[in-house]
């Protein structure tokens, strides 16, 4: 909840709320309460500060002053978000205008699993913010795109969610500046529509979106790939043509990949595939973006196994080594 939010609630609800932050061990909202203009809230929100600090966890000391506050939302600076990686990781890199001038450039990864994950920030100026969005959107080894400002909140309020959800906690001065930026939490669970006609007909696609640079990197967890170079390894051993090893490998690797997709995990990557086709089409590649659409779909509401999902793990066969199980290179 915001400031604003919590003071237009009575004391009652409001303690109620602050407890909740002290019971999470969490100090943003009771740091950016104290100085409320409301006495009653102000008071809340430093006993909760006095209970966190009893509780171990250290807090910042009093300010002197008011620390340089974002300009008002809705500034016209755009953000870079970067493509989605195999891992669910992606980054965001943005710049909010500071009271007296300047600008504090910020660069964040969040993961679709854990919310949050790092986060940094220095102060530049406007020169060089534009600066370096050229160098970031113009140089074809990164992949990104450019976002509007409610785009980059509703983002950050996904990952803020996902950190709630998965109890990976952020220290109270992050929280404080997202506060200032005006991210609240937001559903993180985007929703893949039913699969469409032409899904079906069109299944062999998905495998060839692997073909497309941003996926090469997607690949299976390292364990699994220790798992599939072992068993490519036995195989290796057997009396059997090379078709025949190859073809007992690729059954092998099907699968493992069966087994690996549960529910849940089609889910998270039926995501990364959404999220992915926004990228594409961002850099004008509507033609691949409907394709991972398509396929996402596929991946959620679709039988059997996506080819999306089965070529992840076909697609390694040719990199392990069979001698000792060996993961693929991972540039």
């Amino acid at each position: 909840m915001t400031v604003a939010q919590v003071e237009a609630l009575d004391e009652g609800e409001a303690r109620a709320v602050l407890d909740a932050w002290v019971k999470a061990k969490q100090a943003g909202l009771p740091l950016a309460l104290r100085d409320s203009a409301s006495r009653p809230h102000a008071r809340l929100a430093r006993k909760a500060l006095y209970q966190l600090q009893s509780s171990g966890l250290t807090v910042e000391a009093p300010r002197t002053e008011a620390p340089p506050e974002a300009a008002p939302r809705g500034h016209d600076f755009p953000a870079v978000m970067s493509s989605q990686l195999g891992t669910g990781e992606r980054v965001l890199v943005f710049a909010v205008p500071i009271r007296g001038g300047g600008l504090e450039l910020f660069q964040v990864i969040v993961s679709d699993e854990f919310g949050l994950a790092q986060i940094s920030s220095n102060p530049t100026n406007r020169q060089k913010y534009r600066q370096r969005l050229r160098e970031l959107t113009s140089d074809a080894g990164q992949p990104v795109m450019l976002v509007s400002w409610a785009r980059l909140q509703l983002e950050l309020g996904r990952a803020i969610a996902l950190n709630e959800r998965s109890g990976s906690t952020y220290d109270s001065q992050l929280a404080h500046t997202l506060q200032r930026l005006g991210v609240t939490p937001q559903d993180p669970d985007v929703v893949i529509p039913p699969m469409e006609p032409g899904d079906e007909a069109a299944k062999e696609d998905g495998a060839q979106l692997h073909d497309e640079p941003e996926f090469a990197q997607w690949l299976p967890s390292e364990p699994d790939l220790v798992l599939l170079g072992t068993q490519a390894s036995a195989v290796d051993v057997l009396p059997l043509d090379e078709a025949g090893k190859r073809s007992k490998k690729e059954a092998l690797a099907l699968a493992l990949a069966a087994e690996r997709f549960t529910p849940q995990v089609r889910a998270l990557y039926a995501r990364r595939l959404w999220y992915q086709a926004e990228y594409f089409e961002a850099n004008e590649r509507a033609e691949v973006a409907d394709r991972a659409r398509a396929e996402a779909r596929r991946l959620l509401h679709g039988e059997p196994l996506a080819r999306f999902a089965q070529h992840l793990y076909v697609k390694t066969l040719s990199t392990l080594r069979p001698s000792a199980g060996l993961l693929p290179a991972r540039r």
